[in-house]
């Protein structure tokens, strides 16, 4: 499997985790807000996580929370560089 197949199955996988584990209530803002701050991206934070956690011999079930993790924490900083307050 080439780089790029194995980053886009991970990124899937990544997005599909993200999914089912971010609170999913429509209407409520902060709900809202992160997911669409969370969707979409590469995930290259969390397939390196993934890859590094193979290294040592850890499957990608049991890498997967820390990769959604750093995925959300990214996602995160994204926003919070953005405000106006944080902006300067």
């Amino acid at each position: 499997m080439s780089f790029r197949e194995r980053l886009a199955r991970r990124a899937e996988i990544i997005g599909d985790y993200l999914d089912v584990t971010l609170p999913n209530a429509p209407g409520v803002p902060v709900c809202d807000a992160m997911r669409h701050a969370a969707g979409g991206g590469k995930r290259l934070r969390g397939f390196l996580v993934i890859e590094s956690a193979a290294l040592f011999g850890l499957n990608e079930a049991a890498a997967l929370p820390a990769a959604a993790a750093i995925e959300a924490i990214h996602a995160y900083s994204l926003v919070h560089d953005d405000l106006p307050c944080m902006d300067d």
